[in-house]
């Protein structure tokens, strides 16, 4: 069905007609008689000559008048549904960068490479997979920092990711303060991001413990997935007040995620790409369609019957 993006435009059709019919009915051109002051039998015959093809030309002016108001209303068509876009998600990546992180003890394309190095590999092609979501980077280890605040702009988490140097930082493992930042981070938002944390070990530095982090954590409702990010099992490790912290696994299922080890790069990609399945893009309906334009037909039939009198009037002037 054909509809018009600026339909008031067809009010000035009649006008527009009006407008064509009288100039048709105006004089004839200046040469269809010959001047008083210089008559001459060839330049009578020139002036008969142009009066008629501007004559024919003129009688396609009010076609041309009302095509062009015709194009200007814009006439269009609907076509398919447009493709919506996803809603994106808030994720939080929470990596270690403490000395152990550079452990040479997994594999990378047949290389022993540092657990960190197999890490931002996986984290890489993660991130280059959100395309809808706004991502942020936290980094701990003697504490905890924002290195990038949530954002869309995934190169700035990457450039981010890619300079994180293990032990750089502190030789300390401060799970409870990382998620403190990332707590302080979230708190008032109406939807709490997802955070992934990665790891080697257990809770070793800082001043805020994982289980008080994590009731907090729970009565926002977000979820946490943590990552183990090494072959070997990770032991909970003694405190000095002699409470148990929450293991990983302990961690993720208060919160309602999951817990994982990754002892390679194989499966710490399996793992990402499973975060990444179930924290997927939600997809709404369509709701649009595309706008099929069909002003260049009536446009282009203007310009043509334009060209066509002009071509006219140009060989009506040679003829004569």
């Amino acid at each position: 069905m054909i509809s018009f993006a600026h339909p008031w435009l067809l009010l000035l059709l009649p006008v527009v007609l009006w407008l064509g019919w009288s100039f048709r009915a105006s004089a004839p051109a200046a040469f269809s008689r010959a001047p008083v002051l210089l008559r001459h039998p060839a330049l009578a015959r020139l002036g008969q000559g142009q009066a008629q093809t501007a004559s024919a030309a003129r009688r396609w002016l009010p076609l041309v008048l009302a095509l062009l108001a015709l194009a200007a209303a814009r006439p269009q068509s609907e076509g398919g549904w447009l493709p919506p876009e996803g809603e994106g998600r808030d994720i939080l990546l929470l990596i270690d960068a403490s000395p152990s992180m550079a452990i040479h003890d997994m594999t990378l394309e047949g290389t022993s490479v540092p657990r960190m190095a197999v890490l931002k590999q996986a984290a890489q092609g993660f991130i280059d997979a959100r395309v809808q979501d706004r991502l942020g980077l936290i980094v701990f280890s003697d504490a905890a920092a924002t290195a990038v605040p949530l954002t869309t702009d995934r190169a700035a988490v990457a450039a981010q990711l890619a300079r994180l140097t293990p032990g750089s930082t502190g030789a300390a493992t401060a799970i409870g303060e990382s998620l403190g930042v990332a707590l302080r981070q979230i708190e008032g938002r109406e939807h709490p991001p997802v955070i992934v944390l990665f790891t080697d070990g257990d809770n070793t530095g800082g001043v805020l413990r994982p289980r008080e982090a994590l009731a907090y954590a729970e009565r926002l409702g977000l979820r946490l997935y943590t990552v183990a990010v090494t072959p070997d099992e990770v032991p909970p490790t003694p405190q000095g007040d002699g409470l148990r912290e929450p293991t990983l696994a302990e961690m993720s299922e208060i919160t309602g995620g999951a817990a994982y080890q990754a002892g390679d790069a194989d499966s710490l990609a399996r793992i990402l790409a499973e975060i990444d399945r179930r924290e997927a893009t939600t997809t709404p309906p369509p709701s649009e369609r595309v706008k099929l334009e069909w002003y260049p037909a009536p446009l282009g039939l203007a310009l043509l019957l334009l060209a066509l009198g002009q071509l006219r009037e140009l060989r009506g002037g040679r003829a004569a």
